[in-house]
């Protein structure tokens, strides 16, 4: 007789933290858990072994898209009919990552390590880059390092 495996302390607060942002690394959990991250991605790892994460699904702010979609068709969509209506072209709208104002036209994009930023304007670009310049230099440097 096989024995259900039990949900222990350590799967809950794993499982918690992946509710809130399932984008987040084994790192970010294990330091938000306190769960060391070998044990992390192992517990992860049989969670989807034995079938009970089935995906890692995205779910989508319908509230995002460029207007032009009419408000009662995004109403009447919910996230598995919306994964049918995404198709090349759908405009997401933005606000800036430094004023928050909506960003119009194309945006002013700054890469840097794994992370983008948008930008309304060039002013606000480069205020961003002065505000945050230190953590992005610090980002790069562990990226870099992370890639040899």
């Amino acid at each position: 007789m096989v024995l259900p495996i039990k949900l222990d302390e350590y799967d809950v607060s794993i499982m918690k933290s992946l509710f809130n942002d399932g984008r987040k690394s084994f790192r970010q959990i294990s330091r938000e858990t306190g769960i060391t991250t070998p044990t992390v991605k192992a517990r992860f790892q049989r969670l989807v072994n034995v079938g009970f994460i089935k995906s890692v699904t995205p779910i989508v702010d319908l509230q995002k898209i460029e207007k032009n979609i009419s408000i009662s068709e995004l109403q009447a969509v919910d996230q598995k009919q919306f994964q049918k209506k995404i198709r090349k072209g759908v405009k997401i709208m933005l606000n800036c990552d430094f004023c928050q104002g909506s960003v119009a036209g194309n945006p002013h994009v700054l890469k840097f390590a794994n992370y983008e930023r948008f930008f309304c304007c060039s002013s606000c670009k480069s205020e961003y880059k002065k505000k945050y310049g230190a953590r992005i230099e610090a980002l790069e440097k562990r990226a870099a390092s992370l890639n040899q």
